[in-house]
């Protein structure tokens, strides 16, 4: 970078561009990029060095040359070290991250009713409104989950009749092959 090799000189000196987006980019104290921060450091802490700009392709001869060394660089091939951005990353990294979780989820030691109603991960939502997550993970104030948690001696419904008749509610809203796998999944964990 010229603003590192021109660190080093302790006399005056100008460093012309002709690319207006860098330029404002490092005039802008609120960008964050960490590039852009690195070259702001850097002027800030050598005053001996000032940035300015200039229109490109108006003639002048040493930009003229840059532009061909750079011309140059692209169709011969140099190579060079170019950071991937975030969202790259994030793309290149989420794959691996939605395998471990599903590694996680499909051996570990809680949440298996859940599991055995939604068997793969995601980073989508499931679409489900609050009492539809409470039925399916069990965590609502069923008989067998209070008595689970030791709030209860019993774990029969307090009208007498079998749980899953009492606390099941009728607006669930899934299909009836949903609903006949969580009232099984359902009997096979409280019974």
């Amino acid at each position: 970078m010229a603003i590192e090799e021109a660190s080093s000189l302790h006399r005056p000196i100008k460093i012309w561009t002709d690319s207006l987006l860098s330029f404002m980019a490092i005039l802008n104290p609120k960008f964050h990029h960490w590039m852009v921060r690195e070259i702001q450091t850097l002027l800030l802490s050598h005053k001996h060095i000032q940035l300015r700009w200039f229109k490109a392709h108006v003639g002048c001869f040493g930009n003229e040359c840059a532009d061909q060394s750079a011309k140059e660089a692209i169709t011969k091939g140099y190579p060079f070290f170019l950071p991937k951005p975030i969202s790259y990353l994030k793309y290149d990294m989420r794959p691996a991250a939605l395998s471990i979780w599903q590694d996680k989820w499909d051996n570990g030691e809680t949440g298996s009713r859940t599991h055995h109603i939604v068997p793969r991960v995601s980073n989508k939502t499931v679409g489900w409104n609050r009492e539809k997550l409470m039925f399916v993970t069990g965590h609502r104030l069923f008989p067998s989950y209070l008595h689970r948690l030791n709030l209860r001696t019993h774990d029969n419904c307090s009208c007498g009749g079998k749980e899953i008749q009492c606390t099941m509610p009728q607006n669930v809203g899934l299909p009836s092959p949903g609903i006949s796998k969580l009232l099984q999944c359902h009997l096979n964990y409280s019974g």
